[in-house]
């Protein structure tokens, strides 16, 4: 497909909303609402293909590689703030790069975003990008392809120049947007959807969390040692008294003051327990019990 063709069916008109002018202000709100709805609905279509990213995403993990999400301009803001809301520690196995809209034209600067990390075939590539025609996401994936690392591609658009350079593509059937020409709300929206159970999800598979609790929490402030606390206290069913006395005794790491009050441990013992089981908590608790 050419890039005009692409151009002209994403801009194309949306059958159920071209009266929507005439409408009053409760069903033209009505109306955004069920093509919201709409959006959300096909990002269902591509829970196979997620479910494969994180797979492959885990498995670099656990062979010391990366997953490194790439984007440009608002797809590079908002893996960014995936990766924030990741990992608020200082892990560095799971990154970002991103560039502003200035810098999103530069096929070279995607190439060497990649090779300044020293991207290689054990790590992960994730690219964000709707439209799938910033040059320097291309550069950041055939860089990466290069590599002979998995590569997967977030976009709107399958058949995108960019989509052609994945491994894995996801790209949700949204559909044309209510106003043509007014942004992308519905694809943005279906794109951070998909973003967040994505990384959510490598934080269960990866030891993050414990039953439905964030448990990697660190103790870098004054909000998250209450934050810390709470944790600690709602997985072990424990005083408030007895959740600070656990932390202050294995330098305030949560899963570790946990393991600690579940399993009678001490703090040495519930560290090295977690280290033979890669972190996670529930496996470390098992190996306790048989």
């Amino acid at each position: 497909m050419s890039t005009l063709l692409t151009v002209a069916a994403k801009a194309r008109r949306n059958d159920r909303t071209t009266e929507i002018d005439r409408l009053s202000t409760d069903d033209v709100l009505q109306l955004i609402h069920q093509e919201d709805v709409a959006a959300h609905d096909a990002v269902a279509h591509c829970l196979p293909d997620v479910a494969r990213v994180v797979e492959h995403a885990v498995a670099a993990l656990s062979r010391g590689g990366r997953v490194v999400i790439i984007g440009a301009g608002a797809s590079g803001e908002l893996a960014q703030q995936a990766i924030n809301d990741f990992a608020p520690d200082s892990q560095t196995q799971v990154r970002c790069i991103a560039v502003n809209d200035t810098h999103a034209d530069d096929y070279d600067g995607g190439i060497g975003a990649l090779q300044a990390i020293n991207f290689n075939h054990n790590d992960v590539l994730l690219a964000l990008t709707l439209s799938g025609k910033t040059p320097w996401v291309w550069g950041a994936l055939r860089q990466a392809n290069e590599t002979g690392a998995m590569v997967a591609v977030l976009t709107a658009d399958q058949q995108s120049e960019a989509a052609s350079l994945g491994d894995i593509v996801i790209a949700p059937p949204t559909g044309a947007e209510v106003v043509a020409g007014y942004g992308n709300p519905k694809a943005r929206r279906a794109q951070q959807t998909i973003l967040t159970m994505l990384t959510t999800t490598l934080a269960i598979r990866s030891g993050r969390v414990y039953s439905n609790l964030r448990v990697d929490i660190p103790a870098t402030e004054n909000k998250w040692q209450e934050r810390q606390i709470a944790i600690v206290m709602a997985a072990s069913d424990c005083s408030r008294k007895e959740a600070k006395a656990a932390l202050a005794s294995c330098n305030q790491q949560c899963k570790t003051a946990i393991l600690m009050l579940l399993s009678g441990m001490d703090a040495w013992d519930a560290s090295e327990a977690l280290q033979r089981n890669n972190g996670h908590l529930r496996l470390a608790l098992k190996e306790k019990r048989t």
